[in-house]
């Protein structure tokens, strides 16, 4: 009986240390996209993009169109209609 309650609070305890290491990426990853957004495009916003695509898994369509996007080519060929006329 006390080793199942023993190894219960292990699993609980390992659980609620995964959750904080996704917290802790979480915020990363927050901190690193305001970056991404609020940069110049050019060289310091290129140096984000590994950072990027590796926590968000990106697929190379997503990764060379957020390389086009990091280097200011901002144009329809990347955005889709209904996001630009919210940006616009």
């Amino acid at each position: 009986m006390q080793q199942r309650l023993l190894k219960s609070e292990v699993r609980r305890l390992e659980r609620n240390q995964e959750r904080e290491k996704s917290v802790a990426n979480l915020e990363y990853l927050k901190n690193v996209l305001l970056q991404f957004i609020f940069l110049r495009s050019g060289n310091e916003r290129q140096a984000l993009l590994p950072v990027i695509h590796t926590m968000l898994q990106l697929s190379p369509e997503e990764k060379s169109k957020l390389a086009a996007i990091a280097q200011g080519a901002f144009t329809s060929a990347i955005l889709p209609s209904k996001t630009k006329s919210l940006i616009a």
